[in-house]
């Protein structure tokens, strides 16, 4: 599951975010990442002692960095603990199937009341006839009691094949443990640049507020001096209004952003106040297209998990052959009956059973074919999954190239909106340029940093895509053993 994916002019795509209402934080022109010391949290601000001149918090913030808010997170997430419970379900299974080649004991009792007298044992006569002859007694009412033992010997290699069957489906649950930890880490690293480029957007509405406001006041003298026309001053409230919305949105987004966050990390009381320390952008340096695409292909969980399910279907396969073979098993039984007037006569017998099916109206031959079947749809799914693999990655790269050229065109933009803004509102000031100049040169400069900052967001959460698209585990040491 993706929370959050990102589309480039250039034509690459990503798949469809996990939590829809985050598409609206993505959508809405946004941020980046402030330079800033990494503090390895969580860590509390710091709070004076409550005084006159401090009053008492109602809750400290708690401050988190990335590494500590995956960390956070690996530890209380529910449904990475689901996934790690699945792991747990099969190794049950593993014992399950060890114990079907184990002898099974079976103790058992009971009293049946015949229609007609029935003998406690066997009627055995040996002749000749006579005196000695000894008949067994005869009860309507017997009780019995007993214990029977069978051991299976051999059954077409179901045994050792059913035992393969769930090691594999055992290391399938790990498999896709660790890709739902990677899909939580990307989920993560993907909010918590969102989260950096909400702020920073943040704090450029509220400068464009400031600005607003103070360019305003000098419309509002003017028109009280009668050197500007009272349009001026319309226009100059509407776009104010304008700026106090989008600053409200903004705000709201944050706040969005942060719950869901806390829901991400697992935390159980969600009325807990919590920030983020900025880190610093990356820079890193990637290997080549074909070197990551063969990484992927040899370390990413979803395609070591169908690689094995495709063993699994090819093993039942077999399993599903092996029923046309015969099955032998070691049988016995010790025990006895007792009338209501009698003791418990004891009876016993041990031996081997054979059997072997001579027709089961394609009923084996049904199963064999189904289980091909399932084979050929692994197959498919294994190549389907290898060309996604094979998009992934490629998007990743390409986001991120078009990311860091954004990113130099957008600073180059905002230097220049900015000095643009500060001419217009020196020529207005002066009076040789109008309010209309003005409006026009804050919006660009407002447009050029939420740009700059959407592009440091793409190029962040792109970095992160690869990773994840080429199977990285950065955490390791958390995984399910």
């Amino acid at each position: 599951m993706k929370l959050f994916d990102f589309k480039k002019t250039t034509g690459r795509c990503a798949s469809a975010p996990g939590i829809m209402f985050i598409l609206g934080l993505i959508l809405f022109p946004v941020l980046s990442l402030a330079e800033g010391p990494v503090i390895s949290g969580p860590v509390d601000k710091t709070i004076k002692a409550p005084s006159a001149e401090n009053p008492p918090l109602i809750s400290e913030v708690q401050r988190y960095d990335l590494a500590s808010i995956i960390r956070y997170a690996l530890k209380n997430n529910p449904g990475l603990k689901i996934a790690s419970k699945t792991i747990e379900t099969e190794t049950y299974g593993i014992d399950a199937a060890w114990a079907d080649r184990a002898p099974k004991v079976n103790f058992g009792a009971g009293i049946t009341r015949y229609r007609y007298d029935t003998p406690l044992t066997p009627i055995v006569i040996e002749p000749p006839l006579g005196p000695g002859t000894e008949f067994p007694p005869f009860r309507r009412t017997i009780q019995d009691t007993g214990v029977s033992l069978q051991f299976p010997l051999f059954r077409g290699g179901r045994l050792m094949r059913g035992v393969t069957v769930a090691e594999f489906k055992k290391a399938i649950a790990r498999d896709n443990y660790r890709m739902s930890k990677q899909d939580l880490v990307y989920n993560l690293t993907s909010l918590y640049y969102k989260i950096a480029q909400l702020e920073e957007l943040l704090r450029a509405n509220n400068a464009s507020v400031e600005q607003l406001e103070s360019h305003k006041k000098n419309v509002d003298l003017y028109f009280k001096t009668g050197t500007a026309p009272k349009l001026d001053l319309l226009k100059t409230e509407v776009e104010l209004s304008h700026a106090l919305e989008n600053r409200l949105l903004v705000k709201n987004n944050l706040s969005s952003a942060y719950e869901l966050l806390k829901m991400l990390m697992g935390m159980d009381d969600m009325s807990i106040d919590i920030d983020i320390a900025t880190n610093k952008a990356t820079n890193e340096f990637f290997p080549a297209l074909e070197e990551s695409l063969s990484k992927a292909f040899s370390q990413r969980p979803d395609y070591r998990a169908v690689a094995k399910k495709k063993i699994i279907n090819e093993t039942q396969v077999k399993i599903a052959e092996g029923k046309r073979l015969p099955d032998i098993a070691a049988v016995g039984q010790y025990g006895g009956k007792a009338g209501s007037d009698t003791g418990f006569r004891e009876d016993w017998y041990y031996g081997v059973r054979f059997t072997i099916p001579l027709l089961d109206g394609g009923l084996i031959s049904s199963e064999i074919n189904r289980q091909k079947v399932e084979l050929e749809k692994v197959k498919e799914e294994e190549r389907s999954l290898r060309l996604t693999i094979t998009r992934e990655v490629r998007d990743a790269y390409l986001g991120i190239a078009n990311a860091r050229e954004r990113i130099e065109v957008t600073r180059k933009a905002i230097e220049s909106a900015r000095e643009s803004l500060r001419v217009e509102l020196l020529k207005y000031e002066t009076g040789a340029g109008t309010n209309t100049d003005v409006i026009d040169a804050h919006t660009a400069f407002l447009r050029a940093e939420t740009d700059h900052y959407q592009a440091l967001f793409d190029k962040e959460t792109a970095v992160a895509y690869l990773k994840k698209a080429v199977g990285e585990d950065e955490y390791d040491e958390e995984a399910q053993k």
